[in-house]
């Protein structure tokens, strides 16, 4: 691997670290879900929730597993090949953490912190957090041990940490809630964090995963206190995971409450979410493999950062750091770099250099990864910047979240026409790559962008697709209140004979 050959001065006036708030693993996956509900609700995506590295993060990836390491880097172009007259390129950033087997796993010393207060009590949230740890214990192991705060005006230890054995205690306890009374869900977690901190065991995975809507009104409610309680039980080796529920959850405390306490964060809207959540996803929810994530882009010779998922500024040219969420097992990450390169000269070209440093959780040392991106440099015509799959894949499903912060603004500006057609552009281009990819997942987001189109048709009052109303006549002819048609001219005056 060839040096970096920019001085250091220069790297020192071009980098600057870059935290992207929406970026995320595979166990922050929030703002897919949370649209998807509310676009079937009929309703118009809130352009702050749709996080776009986030959203494109839900989407299943096929990184290769990583063999010797916790983290492995997969680098891919959208283009092998440049034109010499240089253009727009696209290059994925993919990350994949090493999974583990149900046997392979460290054991649990797990505390769920159960919301019960009176805000549960809608059908999207307490029969969600009962069926919800119903598809969880599949996943617990006998030897785990496991504990349940439950809280409403104040926090109770339902059930003191002990063996999972064959898991029937806890699915009679969880049966057993009745929503009711206020939300102190400052009381309940730090009751959680008591409870996994009085059996401590290095041996084990020490972690609260909260289920609740977040709605605090009882006690402590500061986000910001709540917050900082998180980060220090955190910097203490407890884990804290978080699982909103309902549509008005508090979004905004939920996502900053799993960060501190450098744990997943998800939101359940179905069933089908409950599986991904709680089954297919859940080694991701409890071990943890890297923590401290940065991902280093430094664009080659005559190259230029022009964007990078997430950030909604422009990036600065000459490269930048990413920090990233740390990771669990199973999880992945991708992040999607376009950059712009000049006229050059027939042959390869480095196009990047990536660089990833972490902290392997287990070993608790940093770790680096560091490659190359080369293009070859040809005469060509009709360049396409996006002829891979798998990246114009990830690239359409940027725009798709893109395109949804966009309609909120058109909407709020009553340009409901302009939105329309933004929402049904975005559905033919989903389906398209769909289409190419073989991905039933689009499809099925090709089908949402259907029905928002159904939602913005209510606010223009026709349906675009047929066409806009016919215009008022200008003629001074008056609309009838009754009957189909105007009688004959003729028919409106008195008949006479003239001799």
């Amino acid at each position: 691997m060839r040096p970096h050959s920019r001085s250091i001065s220069r790297l020192l006036v071009s980098m600057f670290a870059m935290v992207l708030v929406s970026g995320c693993a595979a166990g922050v996956d929030t703002s897919k879900a949370y649209t998807r509900g509310a676009i079937n609700r009929g309703e118009i995506v809130p352009a702050d929730t749709v996080r776009v590295n986030e959203y494109l993060n839900y989407y299943e990836q096929r990184f290769p597993e990583p063999i010797d390491h916790p983290i492995g880097l997969d680098l891919r172009l959208g283009n092998p090949q440049m034109p010499l007259s240089g253009g727009e390129v696209w290059v994925q950033i993919g990350l994949q953490a090493r999974s583990t087997s149900s046997q392979g796993r460290t054991p649990l010393n797990l505390v769920l912190v159960l919301d019960t207060s009176g805000s549960m009590a809608s059908a999207d949230k307490m029969p969600y957090l009962k069926e919800s740890l119903r598809v969880f214990l599949q996943t617990l192991r006998p030897d785990d041990w496991v504990g349940i705060v439950t809280y409403s005006d104040r926090a109770w230890v339902l059930r003191t940490a002990q063996p999972v054995e064959d898991g029937i205690w806890i699915a009679q306890t969880v049966d057993q809630l009745l929503p009711g009374g206020g939300t102190n869900l400052y009381d309940g977690l730090m009751t959680g964090f008591k409870e996994v901190d009085r059996n401590f065991d290095l041996r084990r995975n020490n972690r609260v995963i909260l289920l609740t809507d977040g709605l605090a009104n009882v006690g402590v409610t500061n986000p910001g206190r709540i917050a900082a309680e998180a980060l220090a039980f955190s910097q203490r080796g407890i884990y804290l995971s978080t699982i909103g529920l309902g549509m008005d959850m508090n979004d905004p405390l939920l996502s900053k409450l799993a960060r501190q306490g450098n744990g997943a964060y998800h939101f359940v809207d179905s069933a089908r979410e409950m599986d991904k959540v709680f089954l297919e996803e859940s080694e991701g929810l409890v071990e943890r493999v890297a923590d401290d994530i940065k991902v280093s882009i430094r664009p080659g010779q005559h190259v230029q950062l022009v964007a990078v998922t997430g950030l909604a500024g422009i990036p600065p040219s000459e490269g930048a750091q990413v920090d990233m969420p740390s990771m669990g097992a199973g999880d992945s990450q991708v992040l999607m770099v376009r950059l712009k390169t000049r006229p050059g000269v027939s042959g390869p070209q480095l196009v990047a250099e990536i660089g990833v440093s972490y902290t392997d959780s287990f070993a608790q040392r940093t770790r680096e990864i560091r490659h190359q991106v080369t293009a070859s440099v040809v005469s060509m015509d009709n360049y396409d910047p996006l002829i891979d799959i798998e990246v114009r894949r990830n690239a359409t499903i940027v725009r798709s979240a893109e395109a949804l912060k966009a309609i909120d603004g058109m909407f709020g500006q009553g340009r409901y026409a302009e939105a329309w057609q933004v929402a049904h552009a975005m559905e033919q281009e989903m389906r398209s790559v769909a289409a190419m990819a073989g991905d039933p997942q689009m499809v099925q987001d090709a089908d949402l962008f259907l029905r928002y189109q159904l939602t913005l048709t209510a606010a223009l009052g026709y349906d675009p697709s047929v066409g806009p109303p016919a215009p008022a006549s200008d003629s001074n002819e008056q609309s009838q209140r009754w009957g189909s048609s105007p009688l004959p001219f003729e028919d409106l005056l008195p008949t006479i004979e003239v001799r």
